[in-house]
């Protein structure tokens, strides 16, 4: 009762400030979203003290511009957007979750201006989107495809008398392989390939179709790129070039001059929704960045495997023990973006949803990557979505222990070994593994691994002799996971919310909030100050370089 009377009361307010901006007439035609950098799809939370000492702000972030959209869609007097596109460096699926947010933004009759000034496979990808591509004219269309390398190191390692000892439960499962071959194993260049190959094939029919160009023809461009603008612009890949100045001029059209705006000014004049009451809710989680054990932490540099986010266990627990007590949430959404990590972490937290799916329906949407470990923790859900660009699968384990014991050796360091225990040396890396000692770690990774697949068959009904030619580490594209039954179905968070909206039966809402979950502060130490930043990295390079089991992808996601 209360909470209606306040959203009446809000309600009655939100119109009269509405009708005194139309009598003001104030306006905006176009609102300027910039595009730089990483999109994520949820702003990371500020440190206390760079929000009260420094006063500073969330960066944008995808359901932000989801946000963003809704407001100027629902303004009759705002005619579209202008996306300018400058360093734009975001993954796959980010991307593709973009273009399915313009496309549904120009449905509704608004219309996408893109302003281009990086050319790239990112840039222009997105802009593909759009009704018009704009560039400047002295911009370079650089869409060249795709390019990977791998640096393979044991040569380089074996000259300094390091040696990696990689255990793998396939030659798929190929994260370490660059410490123990000096080439590119057949299988990982097989599934390298056919992931560079989709990649390539989706980027050629985007921009085909949004030309109106052949696809041959889209080829050729690029086999030809770096391109001029003026030469872009001839073959049909822009519709005009012009400087920033010279926007304005641009979008008139008759004799009143368009009112162009950033956001903060622009939602002054946009009408303001009117709020409704909401009986039931969903939550989201969000699993970003390398599973450790312990908290969740953003490290002051990336790592090698290790990365620069880490979803902790322990923080993911406090956010789903929340969204399972929490009344008002009749499903929750875990947004995973993770190339998974520690096999151990990952099965506290699979754990975890296997409770919470007891009590409330989960659905797992996966961000640019959600592979090894991060499919683990999606394997109990009720459903699970992905972008056709998402990397997933690479079901599987994989472990590494360095032998130091030549680096030793050449720096006239002597070795005095006392033990008790056969294997008592397992995790010493001061000498190689013994015979028996290979024979206990061999055990002990099969053992992780069936318990991965059982997770698997389980949560997905998928039978050992369907699950064994999809598993062993391959890495699949979400849309070969569908064809694969490892995915459910193709699309963003606004399909996971609908899903689970649909297996709680709540109505299908896309403008009902969104409650996120995240570890609490009450049981965890707030992020420190960045003075004690080297602590917290001189303390993930100690948990990264102790043997254990890793169900990890073998490489980062990039555009």
């Amino acid at each position: 009762m209360i909470a209606s009377l306040v959203i009446g009361i809000t309600n009655v307010v939100r119109r009269l400030r509405n009708a005194w901006r139309r009598l003001l007439r104030r306006r905006v035609d176009y609102v300027r979203i910039r595009l730089a950098g990483g999109l994520p799809e949820f702003a990371a939370p500020l440190p206390w003290w760079r929000k009260r000492l420094l006063g500073g702000q969330a960066g944008l972030s995808l359901s932000g511009l989801r946000r963003q959209l809704q407001r100027i869609g629902d303004d009759p007097q705002a005619q579209g957007i202008v996306l300018e596109i400058n360093g734009f460096a975001a993954g796959w699926a980010t991307m593709q979750s973009l273009r399915d947010e313009l496309h549904s933004f120009r449905e509704r009759g608004k219309r996408v201006v893109a302003l281009v000034y990086t050319l790239d496979n990112a840039g222009f990808y997105v802009a593909c989107a759009a009704d018009q591509i704009l560039a400047p004219p002295t911009a370079m269309f650089s869409v060249l495809g795709f390019h990977t390398e791998v640096q393979y190191l044991r040569d380089a390692l074996a000259r300094i008398g390091v040696e990696a000892e990689v255990e793998a439960v396939s030659p798929y499962k190929a994260a370490y392989e660059r410490f123990i071959r000096s080439e590119m194993t057949p299988e990982n260049r097989a599934q390298t390939e056919r992931l560079l190959d989709g990649r390539y094939s989706t980027l050629v029919e985007s921009i085909a179709s949004a030309r109106g160009l052949p696809p041959e023809r889209v080829r050729a461009l690029i086999d030809q790129a770096p391109l001029r603008a003026a030469e872009a612009c001839e073959a049909g890949l822009l519709d005009a070039l012009l400087y920033d100045d010279e926007l304005i001029a641009h979008l008139q059209q008759g004799e009143r001059e368009p009112v162009v705006q950033e956001w903060p000014e622009a939602q002054k004049a946009l009408r303001l929704p009117m709020l409704r009451r909401f009986r039931k809710l969903v939550g989201v989680v969000a699993i970003e960045g390398t599973i450790v054990q312990g908290g969740s932490q953003r490290l002051p540099v990336p790592l090698p495997l290790l990365g620069q986010q880490q979803a902790g266990s322990d923080s993911v627990a406090q956010a789903i023990r929340a969204a399972e007590r929490n009344k008002r949430l009749a499903a929750v959404v875990l947004y995973i973006n993770s190339p998974g990590g520690d096999a151990f972490a990952s099965d506290l937290i699979w754990r975890e949803i296997v409770r919470l799916q007891k009590q409330k329906p989960v659905v797992a949407v996966m961000g640019d990557v959600a592979a090894s470990g991060g499919y683990y923790i999606a394997a109990p859900t009720a459903r699970i979505i992905a972008q056709p660009g998402t990397i997933t699968g690479s079901i599987g384990v994989i472990s590494l222990r360095p032998n130091l014991s030549g680096l030793l050796a050449k720096a006239d360091i002597h070795t005095t070994t006392l033990s008790r225990g056969a294997n008592s040396g397992l995790l010493a890396s001061s000498q190689p593994l013994s015979e028996s000692q290979r024979a206990a770690w061999r055990r002990m990774l099969l053992a992780t691994y069936t318990e991965f697949k059982d997770r698997v068959k389980s949560g997905r009904q998928i039978d050992e002799d369907a699950l064994e030619p999809i598993a062993g580490g391959r890495v699949w594209s979400g849309a070969d996971a569908r064809d694969l039954r490892l995915v459910d179905g193709l699309g963003g968070l606004p399909a996971g919310v609908r899903a689970a909206q649909e297996l709680a039966k709540l109505p299908l809402d896309e403008r009902a909030p969104l409650v996120m979950l995240r570890g609490g502060p009450s049981s965890l130490p707030p992020q420190p100050f960045p003075a004690d930043s080297l602590a917290a990295l001189l303390a993930a390079v100690e948990v990264g370089l102790k043997p254990r089991i890793w169900a990890i992808l073998p490489w980062q996601e990039r555009a």
